[in-house]
């Protein structure tokens, strides 16, 4: 019997543990007569080898209707379960408890509601829109452990928008940190802080270590109160990336402000990568990114290929290690360490208009490690009343600077990048590309 493929043999048969299996051939997909599916070469392909590497497809999940549409909605305690929740505007929902669980919230809404979430393993939950809600929209209350929430709208929310505030110990294994949340495609309008993770230094140890956090493609707009988008108290591995911020932190309810805040975007104590976000129109460090290795080895803070633009105060970015958290460092060196840092090929421009502080690309403290600076462009930086280049960073005695070459600074706009919507720069490989 002939197994290799053919341009006039679409069809034909092999035998597996003496069964005869017949398959069908579509351009480079075999179909099996057992359901099974390949994607091998098609040029002379094996079919029987082939079959070797040939997968049931997918079966879409069948998801169990609940709620009526309107009112609350109390869940009992879900397992290895997935539920569509019946589109309609609700007051509040509780999910005492959910383990490998899919929630399709698509059509829920929740005018002046909320979601309370006890505890969750596996949790993946969608669709949902809270707005004018005064508190808190969505709160998780217990050790939680891959989270996903996505395609969410959150609008007019006085407090925490999404809030976890679990207070485990971590003792060095997966067990006692909170793994694997990851947040995408949510839009926040108008919403205090996005989501809050707490966490902490405590003399029994680190709190409420998150492994493995990812805030992802979001976007937020018109928020003139909601000081940070992010707010992680330990984080270890954190991804933070393509996400677009716009017009926010810029009026405040408060006389005292904005001049008396001081406050990061994303506030991430911890390690991890921020990449490829757009963020103009705002008060605040894109991140504050406060570096802490967890363990013996030593991490890093990658923070590249990000646009920042029209700050009403501050710099770019800001690297530290706040002097309570190096005086725990010094105390407790099994537990934490430094990180390194890489802040590369960023575009910063118009940082400070408040002209009440300095505006470069990074204000930098201590951070116990190195730091690699290179191919970043800025343009319309201030300090001290005066336009500075962009390796003039505001230095509180930092890191080692290890590397530090390509960055390019302009008196205008118009030198360094081609419009102030795409940000295209103007110098090749240098700045966001």
């Amino acid at each position: 019997m002939n197994n290799q493929l053919t341009a006039v043999e679409p069809t034909g048969s092999i035998i597996v543990d003496g069964q005869v299996i017949t398959y069908v051939v579509e351009i480079t997909k075999i179909t099996y007569s057992d359901g099974k599916i390949a994607y091998p070469s098609i040029a002379s392909t094996d079919f029987l080898k082939a079959y070797a590497t040939a997968v049931a497809p997918p079966v879409d999940p069948v998801f169990v209707n609940v709620g009526t549409g309107s009112g609350q909605l109390f869940l009992d305690p879900l397992a290895n379960v997935n539920i569509k929740i019946v589109p309609g505007n609700y007051e509040y929902i509780s999910i005492p408890k959910a383990t490998n669980v899919k929630i399709d919230g698509t059509g829920v809404k929740l005018p002046g509601g909320s979601i309370s979430i006890g505890q969750a393993d596996h949790l993946e939950f969608w669709g949902v829109s809270v707005t004018d809600q005064p508190y808190r929209a969505i709160s998780i209350e217990q050790h939680s452990n891959h989270v996903y929430f996505h395609d969410m709208s959150f609008k007019n929310v006085g407090d925490y928008t999404i809030s976890y505030h679990n207070r485990l110990i971590y003792d060095g294994t997966d067990n006692t940190a909170s793994m694997d949340w990851k947040m995408e495609r949510l839009t926040f309008e108008n919403t205090s802080t996005g989501f809050s993770c707490n966490g902490g230094f405590t003399e029994d140890g680190i709190m409420n270590l998150m492994k493995n956090f990812k805030f992802l493609n979001c976007v937020v707009k018109n928020c003139p109160e909601i000081g940070n988008v992010v707010w992680m108290g330990q984080v270890e591995n954190y991804e933070v990336a393509y996400n677009v911020i716009d017009n926010i932190n810029r009026t405040f309810s408060d006389p005292n402000a904005p001049n008396g805040y001081h406050n990061g975007i994303f506030q991430m104590i911890g390690n991890g990568s921020f990449h490829d976000n757009k963020i103009t129109n705002h008060q605040g460090n894109a991140i504050r990114a406060w570096g802490v290795s967890y363990g013996t080895e030593v991490k890093d803070v990658l923070i590249y290929n990000n646009v920042v633009w029209n700050s009403w105060k501050y710099s770019a970015f800001e690297l530290q290690v706040s002097p309570d958290m190096q005086d725990y460092m010094a105390l407790y060196p099994s537990r934490i360490k430094p990180t390194n840092a890489k802040v590369y090929n960023n575009t910063a421009g118009l940082m400070n208009t408040s002209h009440d502080w300095e505006g470069v690309m990074i204000d930098l403290y201590e951070t116990g490690g190195t730091l690699e600076y290179y191919n970043n462009l800025g343009f319309e930086m201030y300090r001290e009343g005066t336009y500075f280049p962009v390796g003039n960073m505001t230095n509180m005695g930092g890191p080692t600077i290890i590397r530090e070459e390509g960055n390019h600074y302009f008196l205008t706009q118009q030198q360094a990048v081609l419009d102030t919507v795409n940000f295209q720069s103007l110098v090749p490989g240098v700045g966001a590309q």
